[in-house]
């Protein structure tokens, strides 16, 4: 199995990435997925990654036929609507993978293509997305080292070598894109899930930077309860937590996190977005529902955050 074609639906922060790594070995044979003004924007404009103009082959769905990757990074909230899009671009050896915050999108877009197409991932890169009316989007990320960058596994354990695997490794290795092979990936989506609850929800909540995790007993605590709860939905499901990723995060965040820092829901929040709470808090309610597991803090989270985001809509200004 060899990979020569790859389409990305959603060149957002995360997907700037693959665009800067894979588009200039790939050429015109690496494809960014997009329709009617947006397609002519990107067309005309490009994107700025790291103050580089990259200007990618851009093609709709229809244009770009099958290809033997797609990578899927989009918002939580616009996946179900590209399962279409992604069904149109697979092929019989076609590779999928989603490297989307949250633990279910290999599952949703599984059950559209059929899951022997899918590669499970995560992503771990400190990226930031600024749109613009006139010119191109810009967007700035961290250059992955070490621990950072793609992670990448089958959902089952590799006894042997995995085709699929190894098509993706001959590919990145001719490219500047950092990446892992996992043998634990469900573990490690878990853990970055109970890393991002734990980073993203209080801060959000209260509206501070990341400095009042240091700062305030009462912000610790808020995370603690969001993340017991999660602990225990994981546990139901047999799935363990990979310890060693998130005490890196936490040793990481203690010496270089700016106390001024807002993570992504904030950030979402504070440019009048909706947020991802569907697929963080909502996801934990939801699968406590299915577990009949309480999950009472998270439920308090998920309401919050969407009364914010009404508030922004202008649902309510009293």
């Amino acid at each position: 199995m060899k990979i020569s074609t790859v389409a990305l639906i959603g060149p957002g922060a995360i997907g700037s990435y693959f665009i800067w790594s894979l588009a200039p070995f790939l050429k015109e044979n690496f494809i960014v997925i997009a329709e009617g003004k947006r397609k002519e924007r990107l067309e005309k404009n490009g994107i700025s990654i790291n103050g580089e103009i990259f200007h990618p082959t851009i093609k709709s769905v229809k244009e770009a036929g099958t290809v033997d990757l797609v990578i899927a990074s989009v918002k939580y909230g616009n996946l179900k609507e590209i399962l279409p899009d992604i069904a149109s671009l697979t092929g019989k050896n076609t590779i999928v993978f989603s490297p989307m915050n949250g633990v279910n999108s290999e599952e949703i877009i599984g059950d559209k293509i059929g899951k022997d197409h899918i590669i499970h991932s995560l992503i771990r890169i400190p990226s930031h997305r600024t749109a613009q009316k006139d010119g191109p989007d810009e967007i700035t990320f961290t250059i992955p080292t070490g621990i950072m960058g793609l992670y990448i596994g089958k959902a089952e354990q590799l006894e042997s070598s995995c085709t699929q695997i190894e098509a993706l490794r001959n590919l990145f290795d001719q490219s500047k894109l950092h990446y892992h092979i996992s043998q634990t990936i469900v573990s490690d989506i878990w853990s970055k899930f109970y890393l991002n609850i734990g980073q993203n929800i209080p801060q959000a909540i209260v509206g501070c930077g990341a400095g009042a995790y240091e700062d305030s007993e009462h912000v610790r605590w808020i995370r603690s309860q969001l993340q017991s709860e999660l602990k225990l939905i994981a546990s139901a499901k047999s799935i363990s937590l990979n310890q060693d990723i998130i005490q890196n995060k936490i040793k990481s965040n203690k010496s270089l996190i700016n106390p001024s820092a807002r993570h992504s829901t904030l950030q979402d929040l504070d440019a009048h977005r909706h947020t991802e709470i569907d697929m963080l808090c909502g996801y934990i309610s939801e699968q406590g529902k299915q577990l009949n597991i309480p999950t009472p803090y998270n439920d308090f989270a998920y309401h919050v955050i969407k009364a914010l985001e009404e508030k922004n809509d202008g649902k309510f200004d009293y």
